[in-house]
This record gives structure tokens, C-alpha cells and sequence, in this order.
């Protein structure tokens, strides 16, 4: 039961702060508010571990090959994502909506500029401490490496599915949620090959600006 709290929390997050309540900026507080109290909070608090422990567990140590792995594989996904974005937006979403509805959801005005680095920077970071290094240890002697990789990758899947429904047009939501999913399976895969985080935040840093290229490029 405990393990299912922790794989649904995210995903519970966003839908009361963004189907529920519809609000960027709260759900962001909820969502990266579980994404840091809940790892940091059991490694600190629960079992006194000294911050350089708790990181060293998370995964976040420097891996030369790792690194260099994240950045040429992030790269790659930057202009994909813009790529994509810029061929296929007629098709994935309706302007017109889309607008009125980040205004709606409060994605816009003063807090914007902050909100876009939230994504871009923390976002990564705290995700992949969540599901690459808090429940990949977490998980270990419970679940096989590959089943660990099926499992984390599927739950990160879900939340996105749920923010993204109201995005795209059908079917398209369905689709551009695949890739996240092999996403999280090549970063799990990235953490166990070199028991380091770091290339998969830095491949997170450049997707998410991907991301957020599109928007700022396509879609404002």
C-alpha cells in the first residue's frame, strides 16, 4: 500500500491542482512540494542521513561518460521536440483553445517567466530524484532491474497523460504521450547502467526546454 502512495502521489497531485482546482501555479506547488518533502523528508528526518549521503544515494554523483550521454541524447530530443512542434502543430492543438486555456489555468502574466524556468530547471531535477533515484531504491530487492524501469516509467507516463488530455487535439494526446513513457525507460536505463542521475537530468533539461520552445515559439 505505502509503495502505491508513493508511485500515485504525483499523479494525485496534478489532478487536484490542475483538473481540480485549475491552477498552474498551485499545482506546481503540490506537485514539487511531494516530489522534494517526500524523498528528502524520509532521508533527512526518518533516517538521519547527512545531505551528501542522501544525494550520493539519490544517484547524484558526476559520471564523465554519463553526462556526456545525457547531453548528446538531450540535444537529439531539443529539436525533435521543436521539430515536431513546428510541422505538426496544426494537427496537435487548437491555438485559439489552448490559449484561453493556459490563461485559465493562470499559465500566464508575471509569474509566467517563473513558471517556464520551474519547468525547464526544477522540474528535471526533481523528477528524476523522485523516480530514478528515491523509488528505484525504494524498489530494489523487490522488483527485477527491468521491472523497476517498466514500473517507474509507467507512473511517470500517467500524470502526464493527465495534464496533457486537455492540451491536444484527439487522438494526438494519446500518441505524444508514448514518448515520455520510452523517456523515462531510457533515463532509468541511463541511472542503472552508470548509477548516476546526472546525464539523465541533463537529456530532462534540454527536453523540457524543447518543450518549452514550442511554446514560445509556436503557440504564445
Amino acid at each position: 500500500m505505502t509503495r502505491m502512495i508513493l508511485l500515485l502521489g504525483p499523479t494525485i497531485m496534478i489532478f487536484f491542482g490542475l483538473q481540480v482546482m485549475g491552477s498552474v501555479p498551485l499545482t506546481f506547488l503540490l506537485f514539487y512540494g511531494w516530489l522534494s518533502a517526500v524523498p528528502f523528508g524520509e532521508m533527512l528526518l526518518v533516517k538521519r542521513q547527512k545531505w551528501p549521503e542522501t544525494l550520493q544515494h539519490f544517484g547524484l554523483v558526476i559520471k564523465r561518460k554519463n553526462v556526456y550521454h545525457g547531453i548528446y541524447l538531450g540535444i537529439f530530443c531539443f529539436f525533435a521536440i521543436v521539430l515536431s512542434g513546428y510541422f505538426l502543430q496544426s494537427c496537435f492543438f487548437d491555438k485559439a483553445n489552448l490559449q484561453n486555456l493556459l490563461v485559465k489555468w493562470h499559465f500566464s502574466g508575471n509569474l509566467l517567466p517563473w513558471l517556464v524556468l520551474t519547468i525547464m530547471f526544477v522540474n528535471p531535477f526533481l523528477e528524476e530524484i523522485y523516480w530514478r533515484g528515491y523509488l528505484f531504491t525504494k524498489l530494489e530487492g523487490k522488483l527485477g532491474k527491468r521491472g523497476i524501469m517498466f514500473l517507474t516509467s509507467l507512473f511517470y507516463s500517467l500524470y502526464h497523460f493527465l495534464s496533457v488530455i486537455p492540451l491536444f487535439n484527439w487522438p494526438y494526446h494519446i500518441f505524444v504521450i508514448i514518448p515520455v513513457f520510452f523517456a523515462g525507460i531510457v533515463w532509468a536505463y541511463m541511472r542503472i547502467k552508470s548509477n548516476s542521475l546526472i546525464g539523465s537530468i541533463a537529456c530532462h533539461i534540454l527536453a523540457d526546454s524543447g518543450i518549452m520552445a514550442v511554446y514560445a515559439l509556436f503557440l504564445r
